[in-house]
This record gives C-alpha cells, sequence and structure tokens, in this order.
C-alpha cells in the first residue's frame, strides 16, 4: 500500500519527471561520448520505474479498494495474466513469430489493453463504492476511469480522495470491507 499513501508529487516525478530527465541526461551524454549504442539502452532501463510505478499502483488501488472476493479475485487474475502476456508472452511472440501469427499477436495485444481497461474499471468501482459508503465526495464514473487510466495527470485528482477513504476507513477495516 505505499503506492496508495504517497503524496500524489511523489507518484508525478516517478512516472514522468524522473524518465524525462534521465532520457535528456542519457541523450547530452551519448552525444558528448559518441557511444552509439547508449541511447536504446538505458532509455529502455530509465523506463522501468515508470512501468513499476504504474502497474505498482493499479495493483496497490485493486488489492485494497475492491471489496467483493470475487471481483478482488478477478481483478487479480486479469491483472497478472495480463501483465505475463504484455512483458512476456507478447515479446516471445515477436521474436519467433512469421507473418501468420501476427494475427494472433495483435488479438493477444487487444486482449491485453482490454483486461487492462477492466482492471482500471474495478478500481474506479471500488473507489465511489467506498466513497459513497463514508459520504465522501464521488466524482463522475468517468471522470474517475479516465483520470486512474491516464494516471500521470490523474494522480493529482485520485490520489488525495483515496487518502481520504483510508484515513476515513483507519483501523476500522477487515480484510473485505468496513467492519460492522
Amino acid at each position: 500500500m505505499p503506492f496508495l499513501k504517497a503524496k500524489p508529487w511523489v507518484i508525478f516525478s516517478l512516472l514522468i519527471l524522473v524518465p524525462v530527465v534521465g532520457i535528456i541526461v542519457v541523450v547530452l551524454i551519448a552525444k558528448a561520448s559518441d557511444i552509439r549504442g547508449l541511447i536504446p539502452l538505458v532509455s529502455a532501463i530509465i523506463w522501468l520505474p515508470v512501468l513499476v510505478t504504474y502497474f505498482g499502483w493499479l495493483w496497490s488501488a485493486g488489492s485494497n479498494l475492491i471489496r467483493n472476493p470475487q471481483s478482488k479475485r478477478l481483478f487479480k487474475t486479469i491483472f497478472l495474466s495480463s501483465l505475463i502476456c504484455a512483458f512476456l508472452l507478447v515479446p516471445a511472440i515477436k521474436v519467433i513469430a512469421n507473418d501468420s501469427m501476427m494475427v494472433a499477436l495483435d488479438i493477444i495485444s487487444v486482449l491485453n489493453f482490454l483486461g487492462l481497461l477492466y482492471c482500471i474499471n474495478l478500481i474506479r468501482k471500488g473507489l465511489i463504492e467506498w466513497e459513497t459508503e463514508l459520504g465522501l465526495f464521488a466524482s463522475s464514473k468517468v471522470a474517475d476511469f479516465i483520470t486512474i487510466w491516464i494516471l500521470p495527470i490523474g494522480i493529482w485528482f485520485v490520489q488525495p480522495r483515496i487518502q481520504l477513504v483510508l484515513k476515513a476507513l483507519g483501523s476500522s477495516t477487515t480484510r473485505y470491507g468496513v467492519s460492522q
């Protein structure tokens, strides 16, 4: 849950500032030292904090905001399978694929994207359920979905609301929700 307790500017910095500043530094060093392969290699490494932050934030939000045990299990299954497909299966298929397998690759990519959108929708639904139950302000469903999907911008709006929910819950939570 450290992602959910972090300040919005910390998450924003990990998602935007670290890669932008890192790429600028790498390009300047590569131009000054005339090393050809440095930019693609280090640029890929610089984007790792972005991936870890974004997917870690989604995992933390989904694990802590979704109340229904079946929805939580579905979230975890879809989320993990999407990550495995996106970062292991799709690159492996790209390496060994011939032209006839490209359609299968496109289908897998679309399914990964739809799975990610479904996970974002479950997080949005969980946040709204908690806000409604706790009597906190709940915004538009579409706005919540878009701000979670485009997290570098939406973090400024979503993170404070999640922190309010967590603060309102305090120590009165059980494993799957507010204790009665």
